[in-house]
């Protein structure tokens, strides 16, 4: 066995069957030629686009282009895409057929594929044998995921406005409350300001005293700051610290709200995707050199082993 190895047996047994390694190797350039044209494997174009997520908050450890990524892979997404560009149609697979959702995302994922780039973008590829219907492909991928990232976004922010609205609600009504009781204590009383009052009636009273004139109308104010003045002070302070918590709620509304009423891009395009003019699949070089590779080794290997097994049997 060792004489199978032998380096110049080796290169004795290639140079007497050169003529018919050669001749397989000729055989396997054509066929391999033919085999990888557009009459046995249909021609395929790939149109790519990269994008750089934007106003997506990162999620735990999650970065925000893998955030992105979960909204490219999920099912939702791929079965609009499906279902927008036919490609059950597209990759000869019936609808009504028992593994159709088996069959069909198989085809999506060795057509449709996304990656995360060392710079953080995401990289949308798109292989159909129609250029323009991959470049579609590939605009409408980055227009869906935008879609679903805001469907999320704006359910959320419609939940936090609608919380912030009853909030405002409760607010709204405590202070339509607060200021029935200032009206009544301002209705008995005719007190309007208490500090300004009470300054007031102090000085009249001591005026009058001084001029020994009536003072029953600042003792009658006095009378009511001590009776009911504790209150109206109290309320007007509570009027104010509402007012403040209802111009806050009034404002948390509206920013939410207009977070989900107002449509943003969640993803900026940095390199746009096109029609390609020339194919990607099959790469045709590529087949008939490992094809040739192959059948010069297969030829070798089978040439060797017939003339060493003729050596043996010679030898018996």
């Amino acid at each position: 066995m060792d004489n199978f190895f032998d380096n110049s047996r080796i290169l004795k047994t290639v140079w007497k069957w050169k003529f018919h390694i050669g001749i397989a190797v000729f055989i396997a350039i054509i066929v391999s030629a033919i085999i990888s044209g557009p009459a046995f494997i249909t021609p395929k174009f790939k149109s790519t686009a990269r994008i750089y997520p934007a106003n997506i908050s990162e999620v735990s450890e999650e970065s925000t282009s893998e955030h992105l990524l979960e909204y490219l892979q999920s099912t939702d997404l791929r079965f609009k895409l499906i279902n927008n560009f036919k490609l059950y149609d597209v990759y000869d697979i019936k609808p009504e057929g028992k593994f159709y959702k088996a069959y069909i995302l198989d085809e999506y994922r060795r057509h449709v594929e996304y990656k995360k780039t060392n710079f953080e973008t995401v990289e949308i590829s798109v292989l159909d044998k129609d250029p323009v219907r991959a470049r579609d492909m590939v605009d409408s991928l980055i227009v869906f995921v935008n879609d679903a990232i805001h469907r999320e976004k704006a359910k959320i922010n419609y939940e936090l406005a609608n919380a912030a609205k009853k909030e405002l609600s409760v607010k709204s009504a405590e202070i339509d409350s607060i200021e029935a009781l200032i009206d009544n204590i301002r209705e008995e009383t005719g007190l309007i300001d208490y500090f300004a009052q009470a300054v007031t009636a102090t000085r009249g009273l001591m005026d009058a005293a001084a001029m020994k004139g009536d003072d029953d109308p600042a003792r009658e104010t006095l009378s009511h700051l001590t009776t009911k003045g504790t209150d109206l002070r109290r309320n007007l302070e509570l009027l104010v610290d509402s007012e403040i918590k209802a111009d806050t709620l009034r404002k948390r509304y509206e920013k939410y709200y207009n977070r989900a009423a107002n449509k943003i891009s969640y993803s900026k395009i940095v390199e746009h995707p096109f029609v390609a003019d020339k194919k990607a699949h099959p790469i045709r070089w590529l087949i008939v050199f490992l094809a040739t590779l192959g059948t010069g080794i297969i030829s070798i290997i089978t040439v060797l082993l017939i003339d060493y097994i003729r050596e043996v049997k010679s030898t018996l």
